[in-house]
């Protein structure tokens, strides 16, 4: 029940491989924006970044960084 009410606040949403035909500029839009209005401007690589990361900002800023956490 928890992941249901909290799984589309952008921390990787259980609902992804459900819409995994959306691209995702349309799938990631939310957090594409919240990552710009962070200072990061290559969209591309922010996609890359939010795909590899199922939509995780958090994890998107530090792939991002480069602290890939090893």
């Amino acid at each position: 029940m928890l992941s249901s009410m909290f799984g589309g606040l952008g921390a990787g949403s259980l609902a992804v491989p459900n819409r995994s035909n959306e691209p995702p500029e349309q799938l990631y839009a939310t957090q594409l924006s919240q990552l710009q209005e962070m200072g990061f401007f290559d969209t591309q690589e922010n996609i890359r970044a939010l795909v590899a990361t199922s939509g995780n900002v958090h994890a998107a800023v530090e792939r991002l960084l480069g602290n890939t956490g090893q």
